[in-house]
């Protein structure tokens, strides 16, 4: 009896591993991305806990946050917050960044993120949280949503944030006017709000691809 054997040619294989690279390239940055939203969703939702968790630790200690503030330069906010969160913090490291950033102070977290208080004044009030390094992420308000994200802290204010901890940065109350701001705002302050309205999962009509 005879036996048959049949193989592949070689231009079958190479058709096949054409079609395989076809659909390789098509998935991977789906898969890259969906990789990127895991990341930078975690992130934000474990940043907004563990700052609050800090605040809410310091208050034991210090007494209602309403009465912290003071008037601050760059360095006096760096010892409000070695003085109230950082003590009950898990900080890597921090340092002074220079040049577009004008000499923020900036704390890293063990899982790579990283924030800093902008904007002092009276309340401490605007923050930025960078899910990544912030050296990757360009100083500029068109990487906002995307590797840098706006947050609020402001408890002797009115409204919203009356006696709250640190919040996403929100204009308007509405997931409508989150995503407005977001996509059509110049500074983009209400994308971690947007993020957070929707269970701190990216929307699937998020305007921007993020990255840390």
């Amino acid at each position: 009896m005879k036996i048959v054997t049949e193989g592949f040619t070689l231009a079958e294989v190479l058709i096949t591993l054409g079609i395989i690279g076809i659909v390789a390239a098509m998935t991977l940055p789906t898969i890259v991305q969906k990789y990127r939203n895991q990341v930078v969703e975690t992130r934000l939702e474990k940043f907004y806990s563990t700052i609050n968790q800090a605040i809410r630790r310091a208050e034991v200690d210090y007494g209602d946050k309403s009465y912290w503030f003071e008037n601050q330069s760059k360095l006096e906010r760096h010892q409000w917050m070695k003085k109230y969160l950082l003590p009950y913090m898990k900080i890597t490291k921090y340092e002074q960044v220079t040049g577009g950033t004008s000499g923020i102070m900036v704390y890293y977290l063990p899982d790579g993120s990283a924030f800093s208080s902008i904007n002092g004044g009276e309340v401490n009030r605007d923050w930025l949280f960078w899910p990544g390094n912030p050296d990757k992420c360009p100083n500029k308000d068109s990487s906002t949503g995307i590797c840098r994200f706006w947050f609020f802290y402001s408890p002797t204010s009115d409204g919203f944030y009356k006696n709250k901890g640190l919040e996403p940065w929100r204009n308007g109350d509405t997931v409508e006017e989150f995503y407005d701001n977001c996509q059509n705002s110049k500074y983009r302050y209400n994308c971690a709000a947007l993020i957070q309205a929707n269970g701190w999962k990216i929307p699937k009509n998020y305007p921007y691809k993020v990255r840390f």
